[in-house]
């Protein structure tokens, strides 16, 4: 990579969006896709592969969540974690697909004066920063992602800032974490591949943001990080609701206050309760959309396999046409 300098604040990580899923799921219940103003947008309601049509799957729910590499949510900064929640309300099936910070694609561009230039091909995470306001910058991202991903509809999005690691951390308390590679080796000499370590509140910062600049596509590493500390997390978050509901809602109500995000926490204990009962597998539910890394003139750059692409937007979002 040809940046030298280590990250400041690289990614807030995945962890604290997995609380998103505190007020999301009961939510989708009585969600309407109509917030996102998809620009330039096609139809996605039906979609062809190989001759064969596929109609847009209505029971799935997709919510954007983003880490942001700021302390404060109201300052402007970039998009470093990015996670599509999907939410299969006839299945009670819970999905995750990850999507690198550095993924080459259309953005909406604005100019110094707020003008509006148009779609054109950049980083993925530097949509945000477009943004007037963190909801704008949600909003610039969603439609970026929902570009990418043809189209489907993305109806909710959520945003954390670095300053709420730790409490979201401290709602599980210690983690015990595989790790998933050799990346941290430097930092922590037993953090290697396939050991099992414990996480806190004063270590989990460094395994979730820490990476080499220096080494290209480091990003790839701290992304598998990231996914093992969030299916560690999910189980342990679902063991403290099983002990201790109203207690856990109590802490999870403080971090909902300090996100940006156009969902309602209104229902949150409810959706709590779905939380237990929806069904997340780690093997069989996380995908990672597929792509090859490329050294770019000034950034690495991550350029997206489209034919892997369109089929794994036909299995998440999309069930084959009845014949008449």
């Amino acid at each position: 990579m040809k940046n030298t300098t280590k990250s400041k604040a690289i990614l807030v990580t995945i962890i604290g969006l997995v609380i998103v899923l505190i007020i999301t799921i009961v939510f989708s219940q009585k969600m309407f896709i109509k917030d996102v103003d998809n620009t330039e947008s096609q139809d996605y309601h039906t979609l062809v592969v190989d001759g064969k049509s596929y109609e847009y799957n209505t029971s799935i729910v997709s919510i954007l969540l983003l880490g942001l590499d700021v302390e404060n949510i109201d300052e402007r900064g970039q998009a470093d974690a990015i996670e599509l929640l999907l939410l299969d309300r006839e299945h009670k099936e819970i999905y995750l697909l990850s999507i690198p910070r550095d993924t080459m694609t259309d953005i909406r561009l604005f100019d110094v004066e707020g003008n509006d230039l148009g779609w054109q091909e950049q980083h993925l995470n530097l949509a945000y920063a477009y943004g007037s306001t963190p909801e704008s910058g949600c909003m610039y991202t969603s439609q970026a992602v929902s570009r990418l991903l043809k189209n489907v509809p993305i109806t909710r999005y959520a945003a954390l800032s670095i300053s709420m690691l730790e409490r979201v951390h401290n709602v599980v308390g210690k983690l015990d974490v595989k790790v998933p590679n050799n990346s941290l080796v430097s930092y922590h000499s037993s953090w290697r591949e396939g050991q099992t370590i414990t996480l806190t509140s004063d270590n989990v910062e460094t395994f979730l943001r820490a990476r080499d600049t220096d080494q290209d596509f480091s990003n790839q590493d701290r992304m598998e990080r990231q996914k093992a500390y969030l299916i560690a997390y999910f189980e342990a978050f679902k063991k403290e609701l099983e002990k201790d509901f109203d207690n856990t809602v109590t802490k999870v109500y403080d971090i909902i206050n300090n996100l940006t995000s156009n969902i309602s926490f209104s229902d949150m204990e409810d959706f709590a309760n779905m939380v237990l009962e929806y069904h997340f597998d780690a093997n069989s539910n996380c995908y990672t959309l597929e792509g090859k890394n490329i050294v770019g003139n000034y950034h690495d750059e991550y350029n997206v396999d489209q034919e892997a692409l369109l089929a794994l937007v036909k299995k998440l979002f999309y069930i084959e046409e009845e014949k008449q």
